[in-house]
């Protein structure tokens, strides 16, 4: 499958030290298989750094040969495991880190944080019940169209793509 990644510049090497901390699956590489979704992220990067011009840079992936060697996680819906998943990552308050080489799901809405906080205020110590997670992976939708990303979290994984330039 080819998948992208849209920023400032192209990407002729992937540095995971450069990954930003508490994104949705965690530290990590992250690409989309909509080349639209990419274009945005592009211009979004721009938009926010104040340099360089909206880059796309593709790749090219088989998650069945990924599958057979990386510990690879796929969600494959909004699940309360998922929303569980996704606030773990995103609290800036624990620390928190999974052992899944890949993770693959749905894109959370941006305004995360504001939302995961609520939430914690609303639930207090009931917040990781099922029944709870199940109402935030609703709140955590997306606006629009359901996106899915790929999320390369190990320097083995990153060995699984391939510069489609």
């Amino acid at each position: 499958m080819r998948l992208f990644h849209g920023s400032n510049l192209l990407i002729d090497q992937i540095d995971l030290d450069k990954s930003k901390s508490h994104k949705d699956f965690g530290n990590g590489f992250y690409l989309t298989q909509d080349y639209s979704r990419a274009v945005r992220m592009a211009n979004r990067t721009v938009a926010i750094q104040g340099i360089g011009s909206p880059e796309i840079t593709p790749f090219i992936f088989n998650l069945q040969k990924a599958r057979n060697s990386l510990s690879v996680k796929i969600f494959k819906e909004r699940t309360a495991e998922w929303a569980l998943f996704v606030m773990n990552n995103r609290d800036r308050n624990i620390s928190f880190s999974h052992r899944y080489d890949i993770v693959i799901g749905p894109v959370a809405d941006s305004r995360v944080d504001p939302i995961i906080n609520d939430y914690k205020e609303m639930f207090g110590d009931d917040y990781d019940k099922p029944e709870n997670l199940k109402k935030l992976a609703k709140l955590l939708k997306y606006p629009g169209p359901e996106y899915i990303q790929y999320c390369f979290c190990t320097e083995n994984s990153i060995k699984q793509l391939i510069l489609d330039l």
